[in-house]
């Protein structure tokens, strides 16, 4: 009796404690950033302009893809997304990020959760980049930390549908071309801080052991 209650109890829960796992996400969907907060720099440009948060400014649609590899509970991936705004409703701005962070699954059959935490650092574009990458290509350099949740309805072993959401701060500080202030004196970048919000909707191929 003991031994069939326990074996019911360990076979409800979900089979994450992998070794090792592999996955690719592809999914489309939108991102919001907030204007600048904080004690972010707003440097006003010579022809009137001026710099402002780049999840701001790419505020809209997104296509993305993402793989990474799964150890011992920690995530690693990189994740590239393509932006797509209102105005002038083309492919505008895009992002790539280099991720670590911890994950947790939640239930067990078709239908599961997650929750995780990561951090690492963004690279972020005017256009969509070419390889290879060089530093004329990159707009802003920054570091983000992103909270996500979402759910998962598995179609088999190694396919599922997921959709995802994503509460970030990130603070953009490096990569804007320096404003001179006044002649002769000191120059000033842009560095911004802010929020964004992300929701997600793709499939997910994943192999583990």
């Amino acid at each position: 009796m003991l031994v069939t209650a326990l074996g019911m109890l360990l076979s409800s829960q979900r089979a994450e404690a992998r070794l090792l796992e592999i996955y690719a996400d592809g999914y489309l969907g939108g991102m919001y950033g907030t204007e600048p907060k904080f004690n972010s720099t707003i440097t006003k440009k010579p022809d009137g302009s001026q710099g402002n948060d780049f999840f701001h400014d790419q505020s809209g649609g997104l296509l993305g893809a993402r793989v990474g590899i799964e150890i011992f509970y920690t995530d690693i991936y990189i994740q590239f997304d393509q932006f797509l705004t209102p105005i002038p409703g083309v492919f505008t701005g895009s992002t790539l990020q280099a991720m670590l962070g911890w994950d947790l699954g939640i239930g067990s059959g078709q239908w599961t959760g997650t929750l995780g935490a990561y951090g690492g650092m963004v690279f972020g574009f005017p256009y969509t980049p070419h390889f290879p990458i060089d530093n004329s290509q990159i707009s802003t350099i920054g570091a983000a930390v992103e909270g996500q949740g979402g759910v998962e309805y598995n179609l088999n072993r190694f396919l599922a549908v997921q959709m995802i959401a994503t509460v970030g701060y990130h603070y953009m500080f490096a990569g804007a071309q320096p404003v001179q202030l006044n002649i002769g004196g000191p120059s000033e970048s842009t560095q911004t801080h802010g929020f964004h919000l992300m929701l997600k909707a793709g499939i997910r191929f994943h192999i583990g052991i």
